[in-house]
Parts: structure tokens; C-alpha cells; sequence
């Protein structure tokens, strides 16, 4: 099997190439069909018994390389991971809402911040409303149309700000084939984070990678989201 080399690492932000921002500046139509910035928690490299094309046909179907993506369900306010190829993915620094690099220390209840909450924050939708009057004169009735464009934030898979409660490594198995070839990436360090559960009414707690997050006083924090989030209107 030949050596298999992944374009994104752990810890990078990505998204699905359909998300609408990766093509215009603000997004149009309904803001519940745009896909979530997510983080590369896993890189999987299949074994040379993985079929990547159909037998029949010959088109490809599937690829060596796939990632576990990790985004925030807001709607259930929790973490969900997601199994991607890479061809459907795309880093999410093209969508031009600016970059949030991991800057990250573990210190025992603190505030911090899962990476992609500033991104999810900034995202606008912009709608145009057009309006027809008619102007009376004595000569004639003369319409006139004036457009208005409305943007309003739309805030959909931002997570809420976390408070860490626990810290540990963890040495994974299986990351080789027999041959000495990787089979899996995976992180070392977890932090476990605690955050209010509105679903359920209760604490929520979880262990994810520290590569997720960013501590509360680094530079790379969000301040900027802060003023955002006074600023911005909610969308569903």
C-alpha cells in the first residue's frame, strides 16, 4: 500500500465545499440549510481492501482518507462528530470571516472557547425587499421601485462559552498497520469542559481535544465575538 498523505491536520477548521460562504459574501436564502465549521478531531487512512471505485462503472465512490469532524449541535446542545471524505471538504479560512488558531492552557475553571464560535458568529444573511410607490403628477402616474437590503447575523451551530473542569492525556492504539503505515491520527490531550444544557435542563460535561479550544486569555480569545454577539440578531 502506498504511502497516504491527508491535506488537513488535526485541529484544522473545515468545512463542506456546499457552504455558501465559500462563494459570496453574505448568505442568501434560508440560513438553516449552511453546513457548520467543523474541527478535524481524526485522520482514518484505509487499508488497500477499501474499494474506492465501483466495480461496474468505475467511477470513484469513496477515498483512503477520511477525517472525524467535530461541530456543536445548538439545537441539542451537544457535540456531534462527523465521518467526511476529504474531496468534500474545504478549509474554512476561504470563507473570509477571519482565523482562529488553537492558543490553548489548561487552567482549572477557566473560561474557554470552542474554536469556532467567533466564525459561526460572524456569518450574515442579506435579503432584499423591493418596494413599488407611484408618483402622481398631471401628466402622468410614474412607478418608482426602490430595493432594500436587509443583513442580519445568522449565529446557527455557535456554541456557548465553556468552563474547563479537567485535563488528561490519552495514548491511543491500533495508529499502525502490520506493514509500520498509519492508520489513524488522533490527539493526546482532552480537556473536559462544562457548559448549561438548555435541552435538557441540566450541566451538560464533555472530554474533547484541546486543539478545539482557545483559553479565555490568549490573544487568539474571542473579543471580537463578544461585541458580535451584542451586535448580532439570532436566526434559526
Amino acid at each position: 500500500m502506498p504511502n497516504l498523505e491527508n491535506k488537513f491536520n488535526l485541529g484544522d477548521l473545515v468545512v463542506l465545499k456546499n457552504h455558501q460562504l465559500l462563494y459570496s459574501n453574505t448568505i442568501k436564502g434560508d440560513g438553516k440549510y449552511i453546513p457548520p465549521i467543523m474541527i478535524v478531531k481524526e485522520v482514518l487512512f484505509e487499508n488497500k481492501q477499501k474499494k474506492t471505485h465501483d466495480d461496474i462503472t468505475g467511477e470513484q465512490i469513496a477515498e483512503k482518507v477520511k477525517y472525524i469532524c467535530l461541530y456543536f449541535d445548538d439545537n441539542k446542545s451537544e457535540f456531534i462528530e462527523s465521518h467526511l471524505y476529504e474531496s468534500v471538504l474545504e478549509k474554512a479560512e476561504a470563507l473570509n470571516l477571519g482565523n482562529n488558531t488553537s492558543s490553548f492552557s489548561y487552567k482549572y475553571g477557566e473560561r474557554i472557547f470552542f474554536r469556532t464560535q467567533k466564525l459561526e458568529l460572524s456569518k450574515k444573511r442579506s435579503s432584499t425587499v423591493t418596494i413599488t410607490t407611484t408618483q402622481i403628477s398631471k401628466d402622468n402616474e410614474e412607478p418608482t421601485t426602490i430595493e432594500r437590503e436587509t443583513v442580519q447575523y445568522v449565529v446557527n451551530f455557535a456554541t456557548p462559552d465553556f468552563i474547563a473542569i479537567g485535563y488528561k492525556k490519552e495514548n491511543s492504539n491500533d495508529l499502525f498497520y502490520n506493514d509500520g503505515k498509519p492508520k489513524r491520527l488522533t490527539c493526546s490531550d482532552f480537556v473536559k469542559v462544562q457548559w448549561y444544557n438548555p435541552i435538557q435542563q441540566k450541566f451538560s460535561e464533555n472530554y474533547l481535544p484541546t486543539v478545539c479550544f482557545n483559553s479565555a486569555d490568549s490573544s487568539l480569545s474571542n473579543t471580537t465575538h463578544e461585541a458580535t454577539h451584542r451586535e448580532g440578531q439570532n436566526e434559526n
